[in-house]
This record gives C-alpha cells, sequence and structure tokens, in this order.
C-alpha cells in the first residue's frame, strides 16, 4: 500500500475516531473514520464528484451516482504517492457516506498468498475484519483460523466456497489480520509427526509430545483465553461484544438487503441458542445469554423496516430524529434569544458594532425570527451608511423585508422610521412611527420619535419666522 493508504489502515486497524486530512499541494482528500470504519471521504477532485459521475452516465440516479463517485474517491486513495496527511483526533463526519477500504483494497490486484502459507488470525487487526460485512460464517471460520491447514486446504473447506474466502484472506493478508504461521511452528511439527506414522491418541497425548519436543509446558496453539466464555464462543463473543451497532451485532452492512439481515439473525440465533450451552458451566451460559440478548435486540430493529430506516439514519448516517431536531431549535431560539436581549442593550448603549454582530448571528440561527432580522438589518444600515452605499442600502432592504413578512412587528417600524429620518425623508418616517403605534400604541420609541419630529419642526417654524421678521422687518 502506498504511504496514504498505510496511514489510513493504521487508524482503522487500531478502532479510532477522527479525520485524515490530507494533501498535496492544491489537492486535498479528508477521511473521516468512526470507530475504526470509514463514515465520509472527501476530495476537491473534480473527477471524482458525483457530477463527474453523472456526466459518465446520466442515467444513475442519486444514489447510484453517490456510490460511484465514493468508489472513484477509494480508488484515488490508493493511487496517491506523495503528499503530507495530519491526523484530527475526534473529528466527527457532517454527515455519512460509508465506502468501503476493504473493497478499494481488494481492487488494487492484492497478490494470493502462497498456497503452501498456514493462514492464521491475528490480533488486534482481526477485530477489524470481525466488523466487516463478512458472511456470520464466514467471519467465524476466518478468525478461527489458527495456523494449522494450508490455505488449500482453508479454501477447500471455507463455507461460502473457496472465492468468497479468497477475497478476504487476500485482504486479511494485506492488513496482516491474518498472517502465515510458517513452518517453524509447533503445528508443523504435529502436521510432519502425523504424516510419518498414524496416530491413535488424544489431544492431550498430542500436546505432551509438542511439549516434549519444545520444551514448552504450554503449547502456544493449544493455550486458551482465561476468559471462559471467550474460549466457547470464539469470534462471535468478540465481535457482538465489541459492536459498535445492530448491524456490527448480526455481521451485516447496513446497506445490505433485509434476507441477508434475516439469514444472520437466524443463524446467529442457532448458534446461540441456550439449548446449546445447557451442560456448560454457569458463567458460559450467562455470558451466552447476553449476547444473545443482545442478537434478538438487534433483530427486533433491524427485522422491521420502519424501525431500520430509522435507525439507519440516527445511527449510521447521524441523521437527527424529528424530537431531537425540536429540542434543538427549541435550545437555539431560547440561546439566541438570550443574546438579543444583550445586543438590544449594546444597541441602546451606542455600541453599535458589537451589536450587530450580535444581531446578524441571532439571525443566522433563528431566521425565522424577523425580529432578528430587523435590528441585524438596520445596523447594517447604520453601521455602512455614508461609507459603502451598496451595503447600506442592502441592510434597509433586509429590514423592510423583516417588516413586510411579519404582521405586527412594531419595532421594526421604529426602525424603518429611523431609516427615513437618515435619508431626511420626514414624511415617510412620521408615517413608519405612526404604523408602530397603531400595532403598539404604547411603543416608547415611536412615541419618542414623533415628539422628537413634533419639536423640530416647531423650532424650524420659529427659526423661519425670526429670519422673515428680521428680514422684512421696519428699518429704524
Amino acid at each position: 500500500m502506498n504511504p496514504l493508504a498505510a496511514t489510513l489502515a493504521e487508524h482503522l486497524l487500531a478502532g479510532t475516531t477522527g479525520a485524515l486530512d490530507w494533501t498535496d499541494g492544491k489537492r486535498r482528500r479528508l477521511i473521516f473514520i468512526e470507530i475504526g470504519a470509514i463514515t465520509l471521504v472527501q476530495s476537491n477532485l473534480k473527477s471524482e464528484s458525483v457530477d463527474r459521475a453523472r456526466e459518465r452516465n446520466p442515467e444513475l440516479d442519486d444514489a447510484a451516482a453517490l456510490a460511484t463517485a465514493c468508489r472513484a474517491r477509494m480508488a484515488g486513495i490508493f493511487k496517491e504517492t506523495t503528499g503530507e496527511s495530519k491526523w484530527i483526533e475526534g473529528q466527527v463526519a457532517p454527515r455519512r457516506e460509508p465506502v468501503d477500504f476493504a473493497d478499494g483494497l481488494y481492487m488494487t490486484g492484492l497478490p494470493r498468498p502462497p498456497v503452501t502459507s498456514y493462514p492464521r488470525s491475528q490480533a488486534p487487526a482481526c477485530n477489524w475484519l470481525a466488523r466487516q460485512a463478512i458472511a456470520p460464517e464466514l467471519s467465524a471460520y476466518l478468525l478461527d483460523l489458527d495456523g494449522t491447514r494450508t490455505l488449500d486446504e482453508v479454501l477447500e473447506f471455507a463455507p461460502g466456497g473457496p472465492e468468497a474466502a479468497e477475497r478476504w484472506i487476500r485482504i486479511g493478508f494485506a492488513l496482516e489480520a491474518l498472517t502465515d504461521a510458517g513452518i517453524e511452528t509447533s503445528v508443523y511439527e504435529v502436521r510432519t509427526v502425523t504424516k510419518k506414522r498414524a496416530w491413535s491418541g488424544g489431544v492431550d497425548d498430542i500436546a505432551a509430545m509438542i511439549a516434549d519436543a519444545t520444551g514448552d509446558a504450554t503449547p502456544r496453539h493449544l493455550a486458551t483465553a482465561t476468559d471462559p466464555v471467550a474460549a466457547r464462543l470464539g469470534p462471535v463473543h468478540a465481535r457482538i461484544t465489541s459492536a459498535a451497532d445492530h448491524f456490527s451485532v448480526l455481521g451485516v452492512s447496513w446497506q445490505d438487503p433485509p434476507e441477508t439481515i434475516r439469514r444472520a439473525y437466524f443463524t446467529l440465533a442457532r448458534e446461540l441458542h441456550p439449548d446449546r450451552f445447557v451442560e456448560d458451566a454457569a458463567e458460559v451460559q450467562a455470558g451466552a445469554a447476553e449476547i444473545f440478548d443482545r442478537a434478538r435486540a438487534a433483530w427486533e430493529i433491524l427485522g422491521n423496516q420502519e424501525k431500520r430506516e430509522a435507525y439507519t439514519a440516527k445511527v449510521i448516517r447521524g441523521e437527527k430524529t424529528e424530537e431531537e431536531q425540536a429540542m434543538d431549535k427549541v435550545r437555539a431560539i431560547l440561546d439566541a434569544e438570550s443574546d438579543f436581549k444583550r445586543a438590544i442593550a449594546d444597541f441602546y448603549a451606542g455600541r453599535l458594532a458589537a451589536a450587530h454582530d450580535t444581531f446578524v448571528r441571532c439571525a443566522e440561527r433563528v431566521p425565522e425570527e424577523h425580529e432578528f432580522a430587523a435590528y441585524a438589518g438596520y445596523t447594517t444600515f447604520k453601521m455602512y451608511l455614508g461609507k459603502d452605499a451598496e451595503k447600506a442600502e442592502g441592510g434597509a432592504k433586509r429590514l423592510f423585508d423583516a417588516v413586510q413578512a411579519s404582521e405586527r412587528l412594531d419595532a421594526g417600524w421604529v426602525l424603518i422610521g429611523l431609516v427615513h429620518r437618515a435619508k431626511s425623508n420626514d414624511k415617510a418616517a412620521r408615517d413608519a412611527f405612526v404604523a408602530a403605534l397603531k400595532i403598539k400604541p404604547s411603543n416608547p420609541d415611536a412615541m419618542r420619535e414623533l415628539k422628537r419630529m413634533e419639536k423640530e419642526k416647531e423650532a424650524k417654524q420659529e427659526d423661519d419666522a425670526s429670519f422673515i421678521s428680521r428680514l422684512f422687518g421696519k428699518k429704524k
């Protein structure tokens, strides 16, 4: 693999959550990972865009075009040979468009391991393999490989046929989830001895013979897990206890058809049914019952189309439920109202710039609140009046639009009156203040502005009368 793909694989195998930011000049890729799974791949390359996918095949619907673009981005990752990458810990994807790293890796042309190799699963990379969209029987088969059989034998007895098994074996070897146990292991010594003579003894006899040959009282390949539940249930226990979602519990992908999910559950249910553990220790029975309950809980959701779609939207694509969206909206409104009150205080205290910034943020967070937009428009007008005519007029228009969109925004009419006053259009200003009082007769700002205009009018009339008197008065 190239450096970018190798770095990506390290984070996938480690089960991390964050984003891998790769750049090479103006070229950039951003790969989001959540608990060891790629959730989104973004690229600024036009050749990997959804639009380009549609240009190449106009018959594609939205889902197919997106899938084609995702495959192109993944293929591009494996072609990069230069560039620098930066890991952003904990960064969450803005949306979910899961892509298949394993499929992309396989399409690079992975070599087939030698037929004489002895495949053996290896932690912790095999934990990643357990989370992939593999048929449950094949997944358990691969994760249980202990290096006692050659690749030819492994493929011959693989559930589902050799083709699917070979695909995942190639991927497993590439990521070191599977390794070659080799001829230097005690397993190979057992195979050599059994070839020399017919063996009629039991497992304990074989273990004793290996111990004598190696000087190891506990042969490595016969060592069992200290957890009896994990030892009894094997890879199924490991997968279910570490599963991040219901799909992982059943060993399927969220993109699999309902029939695949149904078969996976019933296969798992037969494997974990309590009747199969009646002769085991109480601890093993309890452990089996626990993961059986998890499988059943997963099926209760995934076996129902409506529940599955809602679960996929929330857990896989990260979408919020209607209730969560409503609560977010309520919180946004309450926060914006609190900020708006502080901005009003700044506004009347003459801190126009601070008030303007807060009004704009409030209007962006709650665009349907016309009062926020009205104050944002007016403060924009005031800040750019005499400095930038276009921006000032844009602010005034935003104010007028907000007032027109609301039937009873008395404060907005006051602001409109102030705009007309700034433009020396007293008649339009007076009409606006009167409109505010019609909506709310007790509006103090409208009454104050009308009184101010009246006093200015009286003062002007007195000045005019004095001027005329001085001009046409009798000469002494």
